[in-house]
């Protein structure tokens, strides 16, 4: 399953610009669709839309945020063993390992790159070692 934008939709366009794999296409102010074989289910095109047009494989309208709202990760860095393996997960590079010269038992991975960040949980689903919680990040932490 993968999110599909219903009739409802406006052409406005954000979910396009929002989608950081291109599944989506369409023409302006006419309905939007996205690839199924290219959707990585990250959700994106549903929180930006204006129209609440997007449903979710759980059949759910997708509700809209703010980006300030989106989960983003926070990598526990006691409990990671940089394995990489969210690194290698995150569809849009948010992730980087801390020093790639450090070695490995004083290694982290790190959200270097908060605006790529898609709030798609795949590096929280990749960590076979619970060193990854999705919060909403504040100007405070």
């Amino acid at each position: 399953m993968y999110h599909r934008i219903e009739e409802n939709c406006i052409g406005c366009g954000a979910c396009m610009r929002a989608c950081p794999v291109e599944a989506i296409s369409g023409n302006k102010k006419e309905l939007h669709r996205i690839d199924g074989k290219l959707c990585i289910d990250c959700g994106s095109c549903g929180r930006v839309c204006p129209a609440a047009a997007v449903r979710g494989p759980d059949n759910r309208i997708v509700a809209r945020l703010k980006k300030s709202e989106w989960l983003k990760p926070r990598i526990l860095e006691d409990k990671c063993l940089a394995c990489e393996n969210c690194v290698a997960a995150c569809p849009t590079g948010a992730l980087i390992m801390k020093d790639d010269s450090l070695p490995l038992q004083q290694n982290c991975a790190v959200l270097f790159y908060h605006e790529k960040c898609v709030s798609c949980n795949w590096c929280f689903k990749n960590c076979q070692f619970d060193a990854i919680s999705m919060e909403v990040f504040s100007e405070n932490n």
